[in-house]
């Protein structure tokens, strides 16, 4: 009869009062245990009256859900706060713009998908270069950061014509005038040339927040004033050697979970 007794009582208080208090007379939850937990197998969230809950998988991460509802779990690179992947793209091929053109930067495309029920910031940092190697004209453009087809940022970049070296001849000019009755003879210091078609490259950052969708991304280049080209393979220049990657557009986006 005593054997029978304690689970009894058990019963009554469940009933009673609908929470379970261990070493405490005061339970605050359903369950409440004032002492330290061991769990020798699963831990179960979610479910209900007929359906067990969840154990997760391996990796993974008990994190709260906020009141009233089940813990969840979660693979670490999709909790809030945390980065979620990194992506990267550069460019595939020469492309040219003429003044007034704008061109989409072959191969500098991404699509990035945030899941259901989410919220992702994402961090682009992209690398730029404009230059015209056919001549030694100057030339000036942006390059613009465009989420499906409307642009969200864009920087501006530009190409020096000429950029002298310290090389330089002494030529001298005679000229005659007659009100003197002489010839006076200037000094006159030439450059021998230099480094021409030097791109000032360009870096800019942006930050976009989007929620649950697929959306895509590109890098163009508007050209504002001579023709230039984008991705260009640096062949002519002086002591090329075989970098092709150089002067390619770069494009780095890190994601986070929001």
């Amino acid at each position: 009869m005593k054997k029978l007794l304690l689970p009894i009582v058990l019963l009554a208080s469940l009933n009673a009062y609908s929470q379970v208090g261990i070493k405490t007379t005061t339970p605050q939850k359903t369950l409440h245990v004032n002492g330290s937990l061991q769990v020798v197998n699963e831990v179960n969230v979610g479910g209900d009256a007929t359906t067990a809950g969840s154990s997760g998988t391996s990796g993974q991460i008990l994190t709260s859900q906020g009141p009233g509802t089940a813990p969840a779990w979660q693979t670490l690179n999709t909790v809030s706060g945390s980065v979620n992947g990194a992506k990267y793209v550069q460019g595939l091929g020469e492309a040219t713009a003429t003044v007034g053109q704008t061109i989409d930067v072959p191969g500098v495309t991404l699509t990035v998908v945030v899941p259901a029920g989410r919220t992702q910031t994402l961090l682009f940092t992209i690398l730029g270069y404009a230059l015209d190697i056919s001549t030694g004209v100057t030339s000036q453009g942006v390059f613009s950061l465009v989420q499906d087809g409307v642009k969200v940022s864009s920087a501006y970049v530009s190409k020096a014509g000429i950029f002298p070296n310290n090389a330089q001849s002494n030529l001298s000019v005679t000229v005659n005038i007659p009100s003197f009755n002489n010839n006076f003879i200037f000094p006159i210091t030439r450059s021998l040339g230099g480094l021409v078609n030097m791109p000032v490259p360009v870096t800019f950052l942006k930050s976009v927040t989007l929620t649950e969708g697929t959306y895509v991304f590109k890098v163009q280049y508007s050209a504002w004033a001579g023709t230039a080209k984008v991705n260009v393979n640096p062949d002519t220049f002086s002591g090329y050697n075989q970098d092709k990657e150089c002067m390619l557009t770069k494009m780095q986006v890190l994601i986070y979970n929001n």
